[in-house]
């Protein structure tokens, strides 16, 4: 399964989740509370926070190491930079361009 599958599968249990706890039935599939109530099903309710630690886990993540954790932010925080700096730079570059300022700061 693909990181980014696990990703979507976690952020879609959280959107079911009521305070980290998400309501499991005898298929273990997430049910929210209503359909629970409607259909009659019986639920059990499980750790929102274990389901998606163990579901990582089985991709080769461990979200219980706070280093990690704290790695991976870092990492997707510079990526966004990056991105962002790359934007600002071909803006910067198209108006040098457009405007031809090359000789902009050179001394005579």
């Amino acid at each position: 399964m693909s990181i980014k599958k696990v990703v979507e599968n976690a952020l879609n249990l959280l959107d079911k989740a009521d305070d980290g706890i998400v309501l499991m039935n005898m298929y273990n599939e997430v049910v929210h509370p209503a359909d629970a109530a409607f259909k009659g099903q019986v639920v059990y309710p499980y750790n929102a926070k274990s389901f998606i630690e163990e579901s990582f886990r089985q991709n080769g993540i461990d979200l219980t190491d706070k280093d990690l954790r704290f790695m991976l932010m870092k990492l997707l925080l510079s990526f966004e930079q990056m991105e962002a700096n790359k934007v600002r730079k071909r803006k910067v570059n198209e108006l040098l361009r457009e405007n031809a300022i090359s000789e902009f700061g050179k001394l005579m």
